[in-house]
């Protein structure tokens, strides 16, 4: 076994919340990639069950995050159990499905709900920092409620709003320690939970999937694809974000469209288009345009890392780019494109980058009929690996809910 995967094998990776659902999805993938797992959880008995299914070198551990100085006192019990931490998974939480208007709620029903969601998260991140190596991280589950209100789930929204802010404040603290916090705000998902709201008919799981953009609900798995992916060397990148994995539901209503159509390849190449030398990033071709007949999974426009485009410019690039792919008649099933360009600081720039946004969400959301995931990148920096990690991750099935975003990357600071 190579020295690499001992000293990934020798890591340590704890999961809240993590017998059931997501949190189980996040253990077991992480378990495959090589981390001993601390699995925590309220259900000793779930806890157990799932433990025995993972292996003799992982821990769980019993807690109610709700409890005093529980979620405080936890990681240094994993620390004192298993010799390291290294990656904090903040998943555990829970939202009201009682139907109470929040006025309605009871008060220790409102309190348990946001300690559960927010206090002990924050007390599980200002512990683990103290505890963290360089090059540890925390990634935290979010929701797509963050950005939206839902009513008659009590202060739900709330909770998850605050970790999306918690996240990015928290990175800009710690980045210059090597430690990167970020997260992950999951759309619907098939959960145990939602499977037996299903069963018992208070779900109809045909009509959410038919109001999702991209046409189905979100697996687990997609959510500890994500996780797996941040947790990586070129998650880095993606300090102090989060990435929604909701198959475009942040985007609204998609059009009943019948063009673009349905990519017809199982498979296609990734196409790297720039106007300068990028080594960083891998492609199985680069051109300056689209070349007629070849099949085609990815196309990745990168000569918007060249400063100092004007906004109507990006948009005339971008609209050719998109008038490009929707015709060209050899895309894959699963065929995405996705836009990066350099951080500009000036208003011109700003503006650019607005501009660019915007249109791949309305392209997005246009084009998820057709089953075409588009997404932008705003890079900071210079191009480096982790920007090549990161466009490999966009472009691949790994991110296959992941539509009408625009994130912002860069090196970790010195």
């Amino acid at each position: 076994m190579g020295g690499d995967m001992q000293e990934q094998r020798s890591k340590v990776a704890l999961v809240t919340g993590g017998a059931s659902g997501i949190g189980w999805a996040i253990c077991a993938r992480l378990a495959r990639k090589g981390y001993r797992v601390a699995l925590a959880d309220v259900d000793r008995a779930k806890a157990r069950t799932a433990l025995g299914t993972l292996g003799s070198q992982h821990v769980d551990f019993h807690v109610d995050l709700t409890g005093k100085g529980q979620a405080r006192l936890l990681p240094d019990r994993v620390m004192k159990a298993m010799g390291r931490l290294d990656l904090v998974i903040n998943n555990a939480g829970m939202t009201d499905s009682s139907g109470r208007g929040i006025a309605c709620l009871p008060q220790a029903d409102f309190a348990r709900l946001v300690d559960l969601n927010l206090v002990a998260p924050e007390q599980i991140c200002k512990s683990a920092c103290e505890l963290l190596p360089e090059g540890g991280r925390i990634i935290n589950l979010s929701s797509g409620a963050a950005y939206r209100p839902l009513a008659l789930r009590g202060p739900y929204s709330a909770t998850k709003a605050a970790v999306t802010a918690l996240t990015a404040a928290l990175d800009a603290r710690i980045a210059q320690r090597g430690i990167r916090v970020s997260a992950v705000a999951p759309g619907y998902t098939l959960t145990p939970l939602v499977e037996e709201l299903a069963a018992a008919g208070r779900v109809d799981l045909d009509q959410v999937a038919a109001g999702i953009p991209l046409g189905r609900i979100a697996l687990p798995g997609d959510i500890a694809s994500a996780v797996a992916f941040l947790a990586s060397p070129g998650g880095a990148a993606l300090g102090g974000q989060t990435l929604v994995v909701d198959g475009g539901g942040q985007l609204g209503t998609a059009p009943d469209t019948t063009w673009p159509q349905i990519g017809r390849h199982a498979q296609g190449a990734t196409l790297l288009i720039t106007d300068q030398r990028l080594n960083e990033i891998e492609a199985d071709l680069r051109a300056s345009a689209l070349p007629t007949g070849l099949p085609l999974g990815c196309v990745i426009d990168a000569r918007g890392l060249q400063r100092g485009e004007p906004a109507a410019a990006a948009l005339t690039r971008l609209h050719a780019l998109a008038r490009a792919c929707a015709g060209h008649a050899a895309r894959s099933t699963d065929f995405s494109l996705l836009v990066v360009s350099a951080q500009d600081d000036t208003p011109a720039g700003h503006a650019a980058t607005a501009a660019t946004a915007m249109l791949v969400r309305t392209l997005a959301l246009e084009w998820a009929p057709a089953r075409i995931r588009v997404n932008a990148l705003i890079w900071r920096g210079t191009p480096d690996e982790t920007l090549g990690s990161l466009c490999r991750f966009l472009c691949s099935s790994e991110a296959a809910l992941v539509t009408g975003q625009c994130l912002e990357g860069g090196p970790s600071p010195p």
